[in-house]
């Protein structure tokens, strides 16, 4: 695994880190940065019982031109971290390995839970279902980095720190 705090930190360069914490300003950022919209979609997790996506669990879905998260509408305490998540996945590079759009989605009741969502303009699906792999991992790291650093109190500058600490992160 490729250094993640290094990752991350340079991704908060690249997609700055809302002061105050906005999830909706946050996911603005992403869009922007990756040039393509993103729409959340809170949705009944039940659909997905059974289907391999657990309770709290979020799905998101590359399609041609936009990117589409969907999340337990019934998590509201854990939406954050549940999108935040599914950003990781983006920020991270993890489309080039998701599942296959055919056998990805074909599982997954999507004209139930979204009626106007094309199953031919997937490129791909990610999901949580294995939560030991790798991507996993590293999804949810970002996931706890990204709201840690959201709700730290921001310092201000300092000679002292910008002279003896230049290389370091907070």
């Amino acid at each position: 695994m490729v250094d993640l705090a290094a990752r991350f930190e340079e991704l908060g360069r690249l997609v700055p880190i809302p002061d105050p914490w906005d999830i909706t300003e946050y996911i603005a950022r992403v869009a922007e940065y990756r040039e393509r919209p993103i729409t959340l979609c809170p949705i009944d997790i039940g659909a997905f019982l059974g289907n391999g996506c657990g309770t709290g669990s979020g799905l998101w879905i590359a399609r041609e031109d936009d990117d589409v998260i969907m999340y337990g509408a019934d998590t509201e305490w854990h939406a954050d971290h549940i999108i935040a998540h599914e950003i990781g996945h983006m920020l991270l590079g993890h489309a080039e390995t998701a599942s296959a759009p055919g056998a990805a989605a074909a599982d997954l009741p999507l004209r139930e839970l979204m009626p106007s969502l094309s199953l031919e303009t997937i490129r791909s699906v990610l999901r949580r279902q294995d939560y030991g792999s790798e991507r996993e991992h590293a999804a949810e790291t970002f996931a706890d980095l990204l709201l840690v650093e959201a709700m730290l109190p921001k310092r201000s500058a300092s000679r002292f720190r910008s002279t003896f600490f230049r290389n370091r992160h907070r």
